[in-house]
This record gives C-alpha cells, structure tokens and sequence, in this order.
C-alpha cells in the first residue's frame, strides 16, 4: 500500500510542475493581446496606467476557466509520454499496474480540479466581471481631471477632442494644442500655442483657457484670439455605475437558481438556465479530459508527441464550439438549456470513459492507436515519393 501510495504521488509530483508551466504561458499568451487593447483604452481616455493592473487581475479568473483544461491536458499528456520514453510505465506495467490504475491519480487530481472550477466559475468569475467592468466604467465616465499625455487625443465626451504635442510636468500647462468640437454650430477646429488647465474655486471640476490661437469653422471662417476660455467645465466627479447583476455572467450560483425559480406567474429566461448549467458542465468535463488524455498519451510509444496534443487541442476546440453553439440554441429557446447541455456533457464523458475503459496498456488495440497507425501510413507514401529524387 505505502509502494501504491508512492507510486501516485510521484505521478502527481511529475504532473503537477507540467501543469503549472503550462498554465502559466497559456495564461500570459491569453492576456498580451488584452493587455495592449486595455492600455490603448486608458490612455485614450487620459487616466493613470495604475488601473490597467486592476483590470489585468480581475481577468485573471475568467482566463483561468480557459486555460485550465487545456495546461491539464497537455500536462498529463507530456507527463505520461516522458514516462513512457524512459520507460517507468513498462515497470508499472510488468508490477501489475493497467494503464487505468496508471491514470487513477490523474483522475482524482481531475475530480479536484472539477470542484475547484465550480467554486471559480460559480463564485470568483461573477464578482471579477462585475470588478473589470466597474473599473472599466470608471475610466470611461469619470471626469476630465486635467491631466493628459502628451500626443495622446483625448476623447473629452459630448463631442470634444484635445490633444497637446508638450506638456509640463504638472500637466496643466499645454503647447500646441489642438481642440476638435462638434455643437450645434457646427465643427469647430481650434488651435493654440498655449493651454492652460484651470480648477474651478469649488475643485469640483476644471476649466481650459487656450492663448494665442485661431478657430476654423467647417464653413471656411475664421477667427484668431489671444486668449479663449472654453464655455465648458469638465467635472471631475465619477459617475456612479450599476449594481452587480446586470448580466447573468455577474451572477453566482446561488443568485442563479433564484432567478431559475421565480415567483408563481413569472416566466423564467432561458439565459439563466444556460449560464448555470453551462459553469457547471465546463467544470464535470475536467473529468473527461482526464479519462481520454491517459489513452491518448500512450496510444502509440513511437507517435510524435505533437500529433497527440494537436489531436488533444482539436477535441477540446470542438468541444468547447459545440457548448456555444447548443447554448445558443438554448438562449434562443430552440432547445431546452438543461437537457442539451447535460446530454452533450454525457456523451462527451461516455466517449471518454469509453477510451478509458478500453484502453489497458501501451500495447493495447484502441481507436487513438488505429488513428496514429493511419497517419503514420499516410505519411509513409509522401517519404517514399521524395527518398528517390533525393
């Protein structure tokens, strides 16, 4: 039994650090690209970089739902495939061990992982979307505090364009400025050597005075000045933004059945019933990735280890799409939410159970082992057409 014991924890201990690192690189590949888009948003609206940290972690949770079958896919397949080169799973094998009691402690880790990603999906992920977006509105609707960067065009609201090529340290004093302004008048276009950001006496809002400059107007007029004060006053009070729940992704589970079981005569929306089964089957389906990554990994000793993941990743992509599109089909009303989702759930982990089950060893006929066996021939023709001419 201490031998067993041993055995699964050093399984687990080989797994876990593949895991982790393949977590991470999916993690940061997934945040680049918003990273950028969510700085291009906060200078475009002139605010500090510091919410752009805020905004970065309240993803992390929803980036994690999506990364987290793919790392433990790849890290049990990688686990298993080193295992197999080096030769510990032909030492299991011949101690009497299956390829299901090999897999048996990936199974547990998944079952684990299954309750971790409830608590994620079902707790985390509604208050961090509700966070991403509070933050969110708040550099997008919070006043004008004066401050710009310098070239950055800043979208004023109500029209209002500024930029300014230099700005001093203080960020109130402007040089060539540039005002685009869009009233009833018209559009206006406004240029000036200087600019000056003025607080009003309350310090509840600021002010712009533009010097030595010149407005052009859409119908060729123009009009030079010394000093100009713009009409408006920008206020630098935040607007408030909306309790959490506007969305159904801002709900918990909990909040989620509530709304599953209303009140006697209040018809219940079928958007409810896709969120709250949709969690809950992403969640169970870390079990099946489990059951049909053991199979998958030792299919074929010999097999390149990229065919498996790129096998892998195809299965979980057409997984994933066929989630979208029955829960679409369940928004629409065209099915109902609870048995199309539960029943691709279950033949998804059929499937995989199936490959499990059928799957004894690494010698062992399977659907995997056929499948690498009929790419191996198809690449064999193509060696054999180019090995004469070479």
């Amino acid at each position: 039994m201490t031998q067993i014991h041993r055995a699964d924890r050093y399984l687990l201990g080989q797994m876990m650090p593949r895991m982790l690192a393949a977590l991470a690189v999916t993690l940061v590949a997934l945040l680049i690209e918003r990273l950028l888009r969510l700085l291009d948003f906060v200078t475009g609206h002139g605010a500090d970089l510091g919410p752009v940290l805020g905004l970065a972690l309240n993803l992390l949770p929803h980036y994690m739902g999506l990364a987290l079958p793919a790392a433990f896919c790849v890290a049990i397949l990688s686990t298993m495939s080193a295992l197999s080169k080096n030769n510990e799973i032909d030492a299991l094998e011949a101690a009497g061990w299956s390829l299901r009691r090999i897999g048996a402690p990936f199974i547990v880790c998944a079952v684990l992982l299954s309750l971790l990603s409830s608590l994620l999906f079902g707790v985390i992920q509604p208050y961090s979307r509700y966070a991403f977006s509070e933050i969110r509105h708040s550099i997008a609707n919070s006043g004008w505090n004066g401050r710009i960067e310098q070239g950055v065009f800043l979208d004023l609201g109500d029209e209002m364009t500024l930029s300014a090529t230099e700005i001093d340290a203080t960020g109130r004093v402007l040089r060539g400025v540039f005002v685009l302004r869009n009233d009833d008048l018209g559009e206006t276009a406004i240029t000036a050597d200087q600019g000056i950001v003025v607080p009003t006496p309350d310090g509840k809002s600021v002010y712009l005075v533009l010097r030595d400059g010149r407005a052009l107007t859409e119908d060729g007029g123009r009009l030079d000045f010394d000093d100009l004060r713009l009409s408006r006053e920008f206020s630098m009070a935040q607007n408030p933004f909306r309790p959490r729940g506007g969305s159904e992704r801002e709900l918990t589970y909990a909040e989620l059945w509530r709304e599953m079981h209303p009140s006697l005569g209040v018809e219940v929306e079928p958007r409810f019933q896709v969120e709250f089964h949709g969690r809950l089957i992403r969640a169970i389906s870390l079990i099946g990735i489990a059951l049909i990554s053991v199979p998958l990994a030792v299919s074929r000793k010999r097999a390149p280890g990229w065919q498996r993941i790129a096998i892998a990743i195809i299965i979980l992509a057409v997984y994933d799409n066929l989630i979208k599109f029955v829960s679409g089909m369940g928004k629409l009303g065209q099915i109902d939410p609870a048995l199309g989702l539960w029943g691709l759930c279950a033949l998804f982990m059929g499937i995989s159970a199936w490959l499990f089950a059928t799957t004894p060893g690494q010698g062992a006929r399977s659907p995997f082992r056929a499948l690498f066996r009929a790419i191996a021939e198809m690449r064999s023709p193509v060696r054999a057409r180019v090995e004469p001419g070479e």
